[in-house]
């Protein structure tokens, strides 16, 4: 019987160092590279061209995204290099691609009394972070030798750009947009405001934030190369439901939005309805993953998912 490959996956080791400490700093030599990659410098160069991912249409979320995932032998080297990357200190406020971190760890930074919020959404964000940037990071920051950083740029990028669907996607984004999320914390700083990242939203919250901090979000990030998404941009007041990264702030608290208490209770009735055993077994997940996912938010909702797979997977 044939073994099922392992499934690759990133690995910090639960290390968290400057970027000065990291192996890939001040890398001299592509021979040196390809050893950090358990690769050689003609198999990565033989890996930049854009036949290695494969290419579609995700329908799943209501509109069409553009997705880039490398095929396996290229998986392999981003995986690595997102290994090492995950290594590397981040800016405190980082809550997607963190261990123990989450868009719920990333609401809930913004929990407490009178605070204004504003959330805002960075359009095409991996699509808008291009070879150049990338490039750019290795070069500059890391300190790689120019031929080096250039065969990282162009083999941990696709069409020009950070691919959509590739586990270095996260944090190699990161790292080439710190400078504009470094200019975007001082800015916070200065009004005495809390920032965090999950992926492409960013939120800021405190209790002097003005309307018009998103028009100096707006500049930074237009001066490296991105736009802000206008339709999901939000400035709330200190007495309004604030939603933020797939949780609502109500009164200071943290609570499941309307949007996700209307889908429980949809799924709810259709698994009460259904007859067939294997419509019945997929709501039943469905309602199970909705009732665990609002118990990070509530933690009243534990004991309904409990009861609930009692119930439902005797």
């Amino acid at each position: 019987m044939k073994r099922k490959p392992r499934k690759l996956k990133i690995i910090d080791k639960d290390k968290s160092y400057p970027l000065t400490d990291s192996v890939l700093y001040k890398l001299k030599s592509k021979g040196r590279l390809g050893k950090l990659l358990f690769s050689s410098p003609s198999e990565l160069k033989a890996l930049c061209d854009d036949e290695h991912y494969r290419c579609f249409t995700d329908f799943s979320g209501g509109k069409p995204r553009a997705i880039q995932t490398p095929r396996l032998a290229l998986d392999r080297v981003h995986t690595r290099v997102a290994s090492l990357l995950s290594r590397i200190e981040t800016f405190e406020g980082l809550h997607s691609g963190r261990k123990g971190r989450s868009n719920i760890s990333n609401a809930k930074a913004h929990l407490g009394p009178d605070r204004r919020v504003i959330t805002v959404d960075i359009r095409g964000f991996f699509q808008s972070t291009t070879r150049a940037m990338v490039f750019d990071f290795f070069h500059r920051q890391a300190k790689c030798e120019p031929d080096v950083a250039d065969l990282l740029s162009r083999v941990l990028t696709c069409n020009g750009h950070v691919p959509t669907g590739s586990r270095v996607s996260m944090p190699l984004a990161y790292f080439a947009n710190q400078k504009m999320f470094d200019e975007m914390a001082a800015l916070a700083s200065e009004a005495g405001a809390t920032m965090t990242i999950y992926v492409d939203d960013l939120t800021f919250s405190g209790k002097a934030l003005q309307r018009s901090f998103i028009a100096k979000l707006q500049r930074i990030v237009a001066k490296h190369g991105h736009r802000l998404h206008q339709g999901k941009t939000r400035f709330y007041d200190s007495s309004d439901v604030k939603l933020v990264t797939g949780a609502a702030i109500v009164g200071g608290k943290l609570a499941p939005r309307n949007k996700h208490l209307a889908d429980l209770n949809r799924y709810m009735q259709e698994w009460q309805s259904v007859t067939d055993r294997k419509a019945s077994e997929d709501l039943a997940r469905k309602v199970y993953g909705r009732l665990n996912f609002m118990a990070a938010i509530d933690r009243t909702y534990r004991d309904r998912a409990r009861s609930f797979r009692n119930a439902a997977f005797r």
